[in-house]
């Protein structure tokens, strides 16, 4: 059996080297980040596993960015890249204007409309 104590270097759910209000989706408490504890537990198979959890007593919350997320809709992680992102429709420019107003692309093509059996 492995006796290996985990340990939170390099743990990919470790709060933010800066400190800042996050929410718990579990509890719905807000707290400040530097907050959230490291906590090991023992699984039924005997091995110990290691977890950023809430601070809260009794909630379950494990994780920044799993179940714990930044407040501000405008956090940046320590690379500066947004958490976030939007889905406004606004903002959204994934579509050609010109093939949604400009020209009918049917235009011109005949369509008969004939009364012709349909043969199945």
């Amino acid at each position: 059996m492995d006796t290996t104590e985990p340990t939170p270097a390099g743990d990919p759910f470790g709060p933010p080297t800066i400190s800042t209000m996050v929410h718990c989706l579990h509890c719905g408490e807000e707290y400040d980040s530097y907050r959230i504890e490291w906590r090991v537990k023992t699984c039924r198979d005997g091995k110990r596993h290691g977890f950023w959890c809430c601070p809260i007593p009794g909630c379950d919350g494990a994780g920044f960015g799993f179940d714990i997320f930044p407040v501000d809709p405008e956090y940046r992680d320590d690379d500066g890249n947004l958490m976030w992102c939007s889905d406004d429709e606004e903002e959204e420019d994934d579509y050609d204007e010109e093939l949604l107003f400009g020209e009918d692309p049917l235009e011109g093509i005949r369509i008969d409309q004939g009364d012709d059996e349909i043969p199945f």
